[in-house]
């Protein structure tokens, strides 16, 4: 089928050979020992660590590669209609773990099809809550399997979700470049009615695709993507899901950050105008322990991936960073952290005003003794 210059229509494109991921982020622990999760594996499931293809595309340093591990598969009903997805899970050695459900896109389906479901999916309609009680269900099976693994479990109840399509081939040479220029990409990225958006919400949406060559592109969006990739390789759906579970943590740690800091002003207005003030000494442990906590997670984080050049994978890691606001999230963290060591600085200082106060009571008893001990001295002498 030739696609003419003025055909604009979704369904002059259609999908040979595609997928639809579903993505949904949880914070699971404080951390993941890999090592030890490998070893509570399955023998055949051993070997799968989680590495980038090793391409000229490739510009991005893994510091510890995650595990990626199937776990079955699952129904799940989308616009009324059941569809069995493939699940997998990857752990993060920082404690997340990022379930995704692959539904195959039937052969010959036309682009336009997908939008309805890029709605659905992304929507609050009835279908995403099969979604999340179905990913809930399997994160609970699959953490008490490898339990023995997580370092301070926790049970933050929300999470991260993202949709991909993963496009491997279309029914045009050179389908991807025809599929950016074609003016729907937004209204698939959106789940939008064609024709719907406006010019400015377009440009906006615009600046986020890119290509390596004419035959793929990546659409990165704040809450979907579209890839196509014609070798079928995952290094770009492996670093948008790493930079998914870089923003689930941040905001796990900002919502953790204001539930501390929420609790330290509540102790220390329970300790106000009371006499003891050495009781701020265990808030001030308990700050500092915080800080140096937070401090580690910031580290650990921002170490887990480097991006060593400007190749396309790169580019889109970076590009994906920006649509999921992490430097946002990330400055929230710093800007609560500086508050947090603010409160601590009080509160030593506090502490040694106590103290000096505690001194100079017991100098003041000290020179009274030697003194009233003198004057009895005087009187009893002979």
């Amino acid at each position: 089928m030739k696609i003419m210059e003025n055909d604009n229509k979704p369904s002059s494109i259609k999908i040979q050979k595609g997928r639809i991921l579903i993505y949904r982020a949880y914070d699971v622990a404080e951390e993941i020992d890999l090592w030890t999760l490998a070893r509570l594996l399955p023998g055949d499931k051993k070997d799968s660590r989680v590495s980038l293809s090793g391409t000229p595309r490739q510009a991005l340093s893994m510091r510890a590669s995650p595990v990626r591990i199937p776990i079955g598969t699952q129904e799940l009903t989308i616009r009324n209609r059941v569809e069995v997805a493939n699940v997998t899970a990857t752990f993060w050695d920082y404690g997340v773990v990022s379930l995704i459900f692959e539904i195959p896109i039937a052969e010959g389906t036309p682009v336009g099809d997908l939008i309805p479901v890029s709605a659905a999916i992304n929507s609050d309609i009835v279908g995403t809550d099969d979604i999340d009680r179905a990913a809930r269900d399997l994160l609970d099976k699959t953490s008490k399997k490898v339990a023995a693994s997580f370092k301070a479990p926790s049970h933050w109840p929300f999470a991260e979700d993202y949709l991909i399509f993963f496009i491997e081939q279309l029914n045009v040479p050179e389908g991807a470049s025809y599929l950016r220029t074609s003016g729907f990409l937004p209204e698939l990225l959106l789940g939008e009615e064609v024709g719907k958006l406006s010019d400015q919400v377009r440009a906006s949406l615009a600046e986020h695709f890119f290509q390596y060559g004419k035959n793929d592109l990546a659409a990165i969006d704040w809450n979907s993507a579209v890839v196509v990739e014609p070798t079928g390789q995952r290094d770009v759906i492996d670093v948008v899901e790493f930079a998914l579970s870089h923003l689930l943590e941040f905001r796990y740690f900002d919502d953790l950050l204001d539930k501390r800091l929420i609790e330290l002003y509540d102790a220390i207005e329970a300790r106000r105008g009371t006499i003891w003030k050495s009781r701020y000494a265990q808030i001030l442990r308990d700050a500092n322990r915080k800080f140096i906590e937070f401090s580690e997670f910031i580290e650990r984080v921002d170490n887990s991936l480097k991006v060593v050049g400007d190749f396309y994978v790169a580019v889109v890691y970076r590009a994906a960073l920006r649509r999921f606001r992490i430097q946002d999230w990330q400055a929230s963290i710093t800007r609560k952290m500086g508050v947090l060591a603010r409160v601590s600085e009080i509160l030593q200082g506090e502490i040694n005003v106590h103290r000096a106060h505690v001194l100079e009571i017991i100098i003041i008893f000290l020179i009274a003794f030697e003194i009233v001990s003198a004057i009895l001295k005087g009187v009893f002498s002979p």
